[in-house]
């Protein structure tokens, strides 16, 4: 099943991915992205592009969450617990980033998908937008870190993780020790 879906983007419709959200309850962790990259609108699933694949390699190998046979990972988050999102819905291809207005809108529709699903833990997939939406939207000049970042919970209401993706500046012995973490927190949820 794709999620494929259209948007109006200031008057052009654009293609773009769909939430995977439940209607109702609880999640145990929300994935968050930045925007759609076109790799991934192209199939109709997230994270598809060259750095978005590492996620889902990373999430299978910590045991977290596995594709299924002959399917893509983002077809096996409901059943998981889990739901994806991403901050700006216009996709974009690496490096064209969105500008602080779409952050800013973007922040305050997730704020709305947030308090009504609950997600334990908030997963931004690229530390770099999570560091935006704290700049622009809460006002910090804070810099987050890989894994999770016990500072941000009560600013946020709950647990935040930023995803060591391969390719980024952590190590990968550091990589292997979040995502032990973040597979530790889902387990006591």
């Amino acid at each position: 099943m794709t999620h494929l879906t259209e948007i109006d983007a200031g008057g052009l419709i654009v293609p773009t991915l769909a939430d995977i959200l439940p209607e109702d309850g609880a999640l145990r962790a929300l994935f968050v992205g930045k925007t759609p990259s076109p790799a991934s609108v192209e199939v109709g699933h997230y994270f598809e592009g060259k750095m978005g694949r590492g996620l889902w390699k990373r999430l299978g190998d910590a045991g977290i969450l596995s594709p299924p046979p002959g399917g893509y990972g983002d077809d096996a988050l409901l059943a998981a617990g889990f739901g994806v999102t991403d901050l700006c819905k216009v996709p974009r291809p690496f490096g064209d980033e969105p500008g602080r207005e779409e952050y800013e809108a973007g922040w305050e529709r997730l704020s709305g998908v947030v308090a009504r699903l609950r997600p334990r833990i908030l997963v931004f997939v690229y530390k770099g937008s999570l560091d935006k939406v704290l700049h622009f939207s809460f006002g910090w000049e804070h810099k987050s870190c890989y894994g999770f970042n016990d500072d941000l919970a009560r600013t946020f209401g709950r647990k935040v993780f930023a995803f060591p993706l391969p390719g980024v500046s952590c190590t990968a012995r550091e990589a292997q020790r979040h995502m032990t973490d973040l597979a530790q927190a889902l387990e006591v949820l």
